[in-house]
């Protein structure tokens, strides 16, 4: 095993800036006018149902973090706790993700780039936007940080100028009645709704490079939520507030069209402009972390060493970044729906919910000195309500996920399975050479505490 550490680079500001980026995607800018097609003006309820499961991953992401700031925290917490098989589904759902929630984020920074280039093929571009952000990866996590908040400062300055803005020409008789197909439209909304929130316990993944995480991680998935279900709340309120819901469910760009209504014209570019940084920050985001997922299975022997690689001027996992990317372009050749590609993302977040739920309740027994050493500690009351409340919740949207995409969610069940071969073949291979897994992540563990 490699004691290879990365240095802890990100302070708060560059934590949250990473976060909101992470999960305020293009879908934003997309998905919710398709969801008012479904929902009617109730997609406000679709997406405030959708925050508590996130609130409750936020809470148990800030004890993971706290307890835990190393790479892929989320994978040695559950791997610690339940068993390391479990951790390693973790990442490689996050991988899964990468060939369906990446071409999503390529192909809708694609549709919006077209509002400038038309000519240009729509591939062509994903690929390029891909390629460079690997590319400013690979400068390094400072110059990646720094091109991050940049874009993430410009597109929440233009989703809260429409969302602010918005609401002294919203049309209120359009929104009723509030929910006009019923309750269980409200539902299937809130599914693929839990995409555009998804990702809040991305932040325990870098927790290596981050300073003080004991503060800054939890302080990160307060400031980020708040910011986040604002902005959410603002947009689902305004948009059928100010286009009939029955036409929203058929535009491609619905934000620009409604900001037409009641801004500049020029602010319509503005908001094109916001939706490709937006893809953008998600992307980047996307290849910082899952690249830092990689190298800790490397670094704890199940992925193949050469991840564990350190580039010479940057001191950060440049083959793992490449990997990433590699993946990623192999997923860019898939197509589909955008809600179907956000509820299919969805199953994936539901199920490891649920896992991390359980592994949240058995902490304080698996973990006791981590647990009582923690800068943020959840009491063992608060544990038990919010691993309840997330196993509820996680089950009702993995059951809603699976009966509205049978055929995806066949697809995504082989790709787990793959993925469960793999790992117990690597298993019997590093058990024939003396190697335990599960003697890694107590060392692993072990490195934290001290």
């Amino acid at each position: 095993m490699s004691d290879n550490r990365l240095q802890r680079k990100i302070g708060l500001g560059g934590a949250v800036f990473t976060l909101i980026g992470y999960i305020v995607g293009a879908s934003i800018f997309i998905l919710p006018g398709q969801l008012a097609g479904l929902a009617g003006p109730a997609v406000v309820l679709a997406y405030l149902l959708a925050s508590i499961p996130a609130l409750v991953s936020c809470l148990i992401a800030a004890q993971v973090g706290a307890m835990l700031p190393v790479s892929a925290a989320d994978y040695v917490f559950s791997s610690v706790v339940l068993h390391p098989f479990l951790g390693f589904l973790k990442v490689w759902t996050s991988t899964i993700a990468l060939l369906v929630g990446v071409p999503l984020l390529a192909y809708g920074f694609a549709d919006y780039f077209a509002f400038f280039l038309p000519e240009v093929d729509r591939i062509v571009v994903a690929v390029t936007v891909v390629v460079a952000l690997m590319v400013i990866n690979l400068l390094g996590l400072r110059t990646s940080v720094r091109t991050q908040m940049f874009m993430v400062a410009v597109f929440v300055t233009a989703l809260l100028t429409f969302g602010i803005g918005g609401l002294f020409y919203v049309d209120w008789s359009l929104l009723t009645p509030v929910v006009p197909n019923g309750i269980d439209s409200v539902l299937s909304a809130a599914v693929p709704a839990f995409y555009s929130y998804s990702g809040f316990a991305v932040i325990v993944v870098i927790g290596e490079e981050i300073r003080n995480p004991g503060r800054t991680v939890p302080l990160t998935l307060v400031i980020t939520f708040v910011i986040v279900a604002t902005i959410y709340t603002l947009v689902t309120i305004v948009l059928p507030g100010l286009v009939p819901w029955e036409q929203l469910g058929t535009m491609v760009a619905p934000m620009s069209a409604a900001s037409r209504l009641f801004l500049p014209e020029w602010f319509a570019t503005f908001i094109t402009l916001s939706a490709l940084l937006a893809a953008a920050t998600s992307i980047n985001a996307l290849i910082l972390t899952t690249s830092r997922s990689f190298f800790a299975l490397a670094r704890n022997r199940i992925y193949p060493a050469a991840l564990t690689h350190l580039s010479r001027s940057t001191r950060e996992p440049n083959r793992a970044i490449v990997l990433v990317v590699a993946v990623t372009l192999i997923g860019i050749a898939l197509q589909g729906e955008i809600i179907q590609y956000a509820s299919v993302s969805t199953i994936g977040a539901m199920f490891y919910g649920i896992v991390w739920s359980i592994a949240l309740i058995r902490m304080p027994v698996k973990l006791p000195d981590h647990y009582r050493d923690a800068a943020f500690r959840l009491s063992l009351p608060v544990i038990w309500i919010v691993a309840g409340i997330q196993i509820s919740v996680s089950a009702l949207f993995l059951y809603i996920g699976v009966r509205n995409n049978p055929e995806p969610s066949f697809v995504y069940l082989i790709l787990v399975l793959i993925g469960a071969t793999y790992y117990f073949a690597r298993q019997q291979h590093l058990a024939r050479r003396g190697v335990s897994l599960h003697d890694l992540l107590r060392h692993e563990s072990r490195q934290t505490a001290t």
